[in-house]
């Protein structure tokens, strides 16, 4: 019973974690998991610090504060993770979602370099077609729009140019992920209605 309790609030912390940022993302992902296998505690404490981090990002970007929220989120992208050399999807889920939204927060504050970077960054912790591999390659996508509209006002239209045609290729790609999943996922659901 123990057992089944952890993993109840283990899953449920999880998903909190996914959805915390105040960004336009509207993330609805299924948990699917053993019922005989639950979260340790570790996994369990870093995902709860993760969602409070968010939370805090939160009330600095209520305020205008995009770089103290930065700094907050990057607080979970730096922190000690337990298990180290192993691959533990919900942290690495974690992972992904801070970095796309420290790109995001790096695009609002005009830092187009610090959002590709960070863009990158997530993109290791996302490498098979997830939700979060589809929003950080939107978001890469949008810091090339943000680059080109950039360029379009220093004056260098062919720089602005290749800048938007990288920005369409980058969104494009994320709208081809996101259509693999869900396509998946109403696969696994018997189909569509």
């Amino acid at each position: 019973m123990r057992t089944a309790a952890l993993l109840t609030a283990a899953l449920l912390v999880a998903a909190a974690v996914c959805g915390c940022s105040r960004s336009d993302r509207a993330v609805s992902r299924r948990v699917e998991a053993d019922a005989g296998t639950a979260l340790d505690q570790e996994t369990m404490a870093f995902l709860s610090k993760a969602r409070a981090l968010h939370h805090e990002a939160n009330l600095k970007e209520e305020t205008g504060d995009a770089r103290g929220a930065a700094i907050e989120v990057e607080r979970i992208v730096r922190t000690n993770r337990p298990h180290p050399g192993q691959t533990v999807p919900e942290i690495e889920e974690v992972l992904a979602d801070a970095w796309a939204r420290l790109a995001e927060l790096d695009v609002r504050v005009g830092d187009v370099k610090g959002a590709e970077d960070a863009a990158k960054e997530g993109l290791t912790h996302a490498r098979e077609p997830t939700y979060f591999r589809g929003h950080l390659l939107e978001v890469q996508g949008i810091a090339e729009e943000s680059r080109s509209e950039a360029l379009a006002d220093a004056g260098d239209a062919p720089g602005a140019a290749k800048a938007r045609g990288a920005a369409m290729r980058l969104l494009e790609e994320a709208v081809a992920v996101q259509d693999r999943v869900i396509a998946e996922a109403l696969d696994a659901g018997g189909g569509r209605e």
